[in-house]
């Protein structure tokens, strides 16, 4: 987004993806990774211990991993697109 912003402008960017959608991401990224481990501790076992997502060990540490990662990687992406529009719009 940061470098659509750059080619096409601020304004083309924010269409796509508005600020209250990135807003809302923000959070929501930090939702799934400590819903990820919050359903650990629900289960009786120690926060992060995936092995409780499935009912194979293996597979609920996949899925665990994947949750997480997924969560960082929207939490960092939209904090990223976050600071840039707060920077952008500085000047205006």
């Amino acid at each position: 987004m940061i470098v659509y912003a750059l080619v096409f402008g601020l304004d083309a960017a924010q269409q796509i993806v508005p600020r209250r959608l990135v807003e809302f991401l923000v959070p929501l990224g930090v939702l799934v990774y400590a819903g990820t481990g919050i359903v650990g501790i629900l289960s009786g076992k120690n926060f992060l211990d995936y092995s409780v997502l499935a009912a194979d060990a293996a597979h609920g540490r996949e899925t665990g991993i994947l949750l997480v990662e997924a969560g960082v990687l929207i939490t960092v992406a939209s904090t990223m697109v976050a600071l840039f529009y707060a920077f952008s719009e500085r000047g205006r």
